[in-house]
Formats: structure tokens, sequence, C-alpha cells
């Protein structure tokens, strides 16, 4: 039987989605990824925001034009708030929420439709993903406390927990892919012994001489020492993906976030500091409840004194069951939209700011794609998409120059 797994969402969904398919291989099954024509279908749903829930459900309609008679079991944030919306269709023959993507296979089998899986309190481990020969994903934490009044994923994941150090350093050794990426639900709340551990384990890993990411982290980690410890690294690859959602505090304190634009500032001044040419990169949500005209424009006034690398920009979705739900002040979608097209537009200049600083400088590509003789395919240290005019080998890290910004990204040539 030929199984696809389909995965929409974050990281950790994607290394989740990665340990279902070995899961699926050990029992012998053909396996695939994607929408593609196949006998059966495993969704691993999103729900950080409404549009994400939408596509989820949207997937088994597409499914269902390539195989009518396809079985589907869906599992993920999208069925751990609302089961219901799943079961309409007679060919989910199992759902199940987070917990329990490592048994999958079980649940699968025994035709489970009832949320049955509970939240643990403690990291459960999973069969590890399928190896790749570039980028892997390595999962070192799960759930958050920090609880934005705009998010709900803390009540789909649960709190935070995190994975035994020797299990992570034991799976960085045994993968052999040239490059790793930490992820987790909130990795800056990584902690050993109940207390922040996250320096620590950097530490670990670095040991290991292996090239590796931090996913996304939380601007109150980086601190002095921990920028230190980037800093001597060999293997860290110069690319901060920094959580901000808003560059105005009345904002931010209505999202409980636990900084001041301020703090934010001078931690993105540090970084620019030490590490030149790296990449900062951030999420932004526009049209959040309560935010003003001005609010708006003191973020953008903010935006334009950081200069990021490149913004995630996403309008304020409202969640069913977060404390945003109970404020005032909504804000209409068309003025989202503005606010939307103001903040892309700035983006915009900050993408081509940054190619235009990284332009004749040399950078280490890690080779994802080769399409013929004349094009490699790959991302720098600091993270920018790169077109390389020669054949490599996937898998490999070639020292590159960059010429020119071009697409989504920069030209290259490779330097000897």
């Amino acid at each position: 039987m030929l199984v696809s797994v389909i995965t929409l969402g974050c990281k950790v969904n994607e290394y989740e989605s990665q340990s279902i398919l070995n899961q699926l291989k050990s029992e012998g099954y053909e396996i695939k990824e994607g929408l593609v024509k196949a006998d059966a279908y495993i969704v691993n749903t999103c729900a950080v925001t409404n549009t994400a829930e939408r596509k989820s459900r949207q997937v088994l309609s597409k499914i269902f034009k390539l195989n009518p008679d396809a079985k589907v079991a869906v599992c993920g944030c999208a069925v751990q708030n609302n089961p219901a919306q799943f079961l309409k269709n007679k060919n989910v023959i199992a759902i199940l929420g987070n917990e329990g993507k490592n048994e999958i296979i079980k649940f699968i089998k025994n035709k489970n439709k009832e949320l049955k899986d509970i939240i643990h309190d403690k990291y459960v481990n999973t069969l590890r993903p399928i190896e790749t020969r570039t980028r892997q994903y390595i999962k070192i934490q799960d759930g958050c406390n920090y609880f934005c009044t705009y998010c709900i994923i803390p009540y789909l994941r649960g709190r935070s927990r995190s994975r035994d150090v020797d299990d992570i350093i034991d799976e960085i050794k045994n993968t052999s892919a040239n490059e790793i990426v930490l992820t987790g639900i909130n990795i800056s709340d990584f902690r050993i012994n109940e207390k922040l551990g996250l320096k620590t384990l950097i530490k670990e890993i670095d040991k290991l001489n292996k090239r590796f990411r931090i996913s996304s982290l939380e601007c109150n980690v980086l601190d002095d020492e921990m920028l230190e410890i980037l800093k001597n690294s060999k293997n860290f690859c110069p690319h901060f993906h920094i959580s901000l959602q808003s560059a105005c505090n009345e904002t931010l304190k209505r999202m409980n976030r636990r900084y001041t634009i301020e703090d934010f500032i001078k931690i993105v001044e540090k970084i620019k500091k030490n590490f030149t040419l790296s990449s900062i990169s951030t999420d932004i949500i526009v049209g959040f409840k309560g935010e003003s005209e001005e609010e708006f424009n003191t973020t953008v006034g903010n935006l334009k004194k950081i200069q990021f690398s490149f913004m995630h920009i996403f309008p304020y979705s409202e969640r069913t069951g977060t404390v945003a739900t109970r404020l005032n002040g909504s804000v209409n979608k068309c003025e989202q939209k503005r606010r939307e097209h103001i903040l892309q537009k700035l983006n915009k200049e900050f993408k081509e700011n940054f190619y235009n600083q990284n332009k004749n400088t040399i950078h280490k590509v890690l080779i994802e794609e080769v399409v013929d003789e004349n094009l490699s395919l790959g991302y720098t240290d600091n993270y920018i998409y790169t077109y390389i005019n020669s054949k490599c080998e996937v898998g490999q890290i070639v020292n590159v120059k960059l010429v020119a910004p071009y697409e989504t990204g920069m030209k290259g040539t490779i330097d000897n």
C-alpha cells in the first residue's frame, strides 16, 4: 500500500511527519510526501491561524479529487482544536491530536475516531525521522508556557517540556545530514533539570563539528553570554529568527509579550555588531486587537530603525479560546490589508538592502538541489537562497561568491 504524508504548518510538524514516514516505512508501507496519488494519506494539520485550519480542511477535498476512495488519518493541532470538522467525511478512518503521533500506526489500525490522547507533562520521544542528505530538523522541545494573548498553541501543544540532552546529541551524531536545525514550539524555554539550558545544549552541539541553525528564538535568551557562545562557535549559521510580533510597546503589552521594543532594538544592535552580514528575521502581526493608527505607525517607525533582513507578516486572526477574544478594538479586514501592504513594501526594501550588503561576499552554501549542468541551488550560512552557475552535489557545502540579487535570492559563483 502506498501512503503519502501531507504536512501543514511549522518545522515541528515537519520533524514529526518525518518520524511518521519512518514508522510507515518500518511497517513495510511504500511512502511518499505531499499531495500525490496514493492509496491512503496521513494529514498533519496546523491551527496557528484560522487560515491554517481552513487549509487543513481543504487538503481533504484535494485528496478526494485525486482518489475518491482514499483512506485518510488526520493528526495535529487542527484536530486537537476541533476534531469534529474532520469526521464529516466517511473516508477519514482515524484522528489523533499531537500526542500519539509516535504510535500513529496503532491509531490507524484501531480506526480511532475519538480524540483519546492526552497531552503529556514530560517530553515523549518519537521514532527518529527519515534522514536527509541536506538539512535535518532536530526537535529539542515541545509545548509553551508563555500564553501570548493571541496564541492558541499552548492549549493544543500543552506546557513546555524538554528533550533529554543525551538523546538530542545521539540523534545529531547519527544523522548524515551536513546541517541540522534545532526546532521546537518554544526552544528559548529549553531546560535541563528544570533550569534554562539552551546555552549548555549549544555548547555540546558545537563539539560535534556539524553546521547548525536555530529555528526561532525569543529575544530574552540572546543575552551577552549567549551571543558570545554563538560568536565563538565554528559551526553556527548566523541567521537569527527572533519573534517580535509588534514594534510598539502598547501593542506588545496587550499581546502579553515579555520585552519592550527598546530591549529588542538593543539586542539587534549587538547582533549586528558581533555578526557582520548575519541574517535577522522576524514575525509581525498586523491589525491586532486595539492596534490604533498611532500604534501601527510606531511599529513602522521602529521597524525602519531595526532594518530586518526579512519579515514574515500575518494579519491578526482571532482564535476562539484565547485571551485576545475578550479584548476590545477589532481592526477591520480592509484596514488590516492596508497595513499589511505597507509592511510588505517595507519588507521588500529590507530584502533588497540585505542582498546588496552581501554582494561580492563569500559564504558557505549547502547544496539542496541540482537542476542541470549550469544550475545548483542552496542556502548560504546566513540564509540567502543562492543560484549557483555550476553543477555541484546535493548535500555538499561549497564556498560561493554572491554576485547580484536574483529572483528569490542571489546569483553566485563557486569560489575556489
